[in-house]
C-alpha cells in the first residue's frame, strides 16, 4: 500500500508540473520580467520535489542502493524537465529556456543531496551479532537510524545442524530483503561443546549460558576490531530467557579486551520481544521454539512435559 501511495504522489506531482509548464501566460512586459525571475524558482522547486518523491518511492525497494536510486531519480526528472521545455514551444506566450532547465537541474541535485544527508549520511559502523533472523531484523531496524548496521551470524551452539541451516537461511533472507550486509562465521559445534564441557547439566541462564554468551560476544568484538567497526552489540538481550545483566558485563569485558566500544542495550525493553515476534509473523519468518543448543532443547522439552502434567 505504501508503495502505491508514493507512486500516486509522483504521478500527481508530475501532473502539477505539466499543468504549470503548459498553461499560457498573458501579462504586461513589466510583470513578465518579474514572472521570468519567479519562473526559475518555480522550476527549482517543481523538479526538486519530483526528484525527492522518486527517491522516497525507490526506498521502498530495499535492494536498490542509494547510488542507483539517485541516478535513476536524476535521469527521470531531467528527461521530464527536458520534455516540459520542448512542449512549451507549442504553447502561446511560452518558450523553451535553458535557464529554466538549469534551475530544474539545480533543484534535482539539491533534492538528491538532501536525501543523501537524511537517509544515508555517514554513520558509525556497528557489527550486530544476531542469533536468529527475527531478532536481527527488528534490532537492525531500531539501530539503523544512528548506525550503519552489519549483521554477524556466529552461533556454533545451535544443534542439530539442520536447525542451524534453517536459521542461517532466514538470516540470509532478511539480509537480502532489507539490504543489510551479512558476515558469516564457520559453524563448529564440536569446538563449542569443548568450551562448555562439564556444564551440560547447568540450568538455563546458568554458567553454561554465560560461557556461550561470552564466546559469541568475544568473536563479535574480535571481528569488529579486525574490520574497523566503531562498535558492536548483540541481539541476545531481546530474549526474556537471556540474562541481560550478564551479557552487559561480558560485553564490557570484551570492549576493554579488544578496544572496540560495546553498545550496551537491553533490546527486550519497550516490548522489544513482542515487537520482534509480531515482525516475524508479518514477514513470514521461521521462529524457533528453543534457544539453540541440545541442552536448551532438552530443557524446553522438560518444561513442556511439566506443563502437561
Amino acid at each position: 500500500m505504501t508503495k502505491l501511495v508514493k507512486l500516486y504522489l509522483i504521478l500527481c506531482w508530475a501532473f502539477i508540473i505539466f499543468v504549470s509548464l503548459t498553461t499560457p501566460m498573458r501579462a504586461s512586459s513589466g510583470l513578465m520580467e518579474q514572472i521570468t525571475c519567479l519562473d526559475k524558482v518555480i522550476h527549482f522547486v517543481l523538479f526538486g520535489v519530483l526528484a525527492y518523491l522518486i527517491i522516497l518511492a525507490g526506498r521502498e525497494f530495499k535492494k536498490i542502493n542509494f547510488r542507483v536510486l539517485a541516478v535513476f531519480s536524476f535521469s527521470l526528472s531531467f528527461f521530464y524537465a527536458l520534455s516540459g521545455e520542448y512542449f512549451q514551444t507549442f504553447i502561446p506566450s511560452r518558450e523553451a529556456s535553458v535557464f529554466d532547465l538549469l534551475a530544474g537541474v539545480l533543484g534535482m541535485i539539491s533534492a538528491i543531496v538532501y536525501a543523501f544527508y537524511k537517509f544515508h549520511r555517514l554513520k558509525p559502523k556497528l557489527l550486530l551479532h544476531t542469533c536468529c533472523a527475527g531478532c536481527g531484523v527488528y534490532v537492525a531496524q531500531v539501530l539503523k537510524k544512528d548506525y550503519d548496521v552489519v549483521l554477524y551470524f556466529y552461533n556454533p551452539n545451535i544443534y542439530p545442524e539442520s536447525e542451524y541451516g534453517k536459521r542461517l537461511a532466514e538470516a540470509r533472507k532478511i539480509a537480502a530483503e532489507y539490504g543489510l550486509k551479512l558476515i558469516l562465521e564457520k559453524y563448529n559445534h564440536e569446538t563449542w561443546l569443548d568450551k562448555i564441557r562439564g556444564q551440560e547439566k547447568e540450568p538455563e541462564r546458568g554458567n553454561r549460558c554465560r560461557i556461550c554468551y561470552g564466546d559469541r560476544l568475544e568473536s563479535t568484538a574480535k571481528i569488529a576490531r579486525e574490520k574497523g567497526f566503531a562498535c558492536f552489540t548483540t541481539t541476545l538481550t531481546i530474549s526474556p530467557h537471556k540474562d541481560a545483566k550478564i551479557i552487559s558485563e561480558l560485553g564490557q569485558e570484551m570492549e576493554k579486551k579488544y578496544k572496540v566500544k560495546f553498545l550496551d542495550k537491553d533490546f527486550k525493553k519497550q516490548d522489544g520481544f513482542k515487537k520482534s515476534s509480531c515482525l516475524c509473523k508479518e514477514i513470514g519468518l521461521y521462529r524457533q521454539n528453543y534457544c539453540g543448543c541440545e541442552f536448551s532443547q532438552g530443557h524446553k522439552k522438560h518444561e513442556n512435559t511439566e506443563t502437561r502434567k
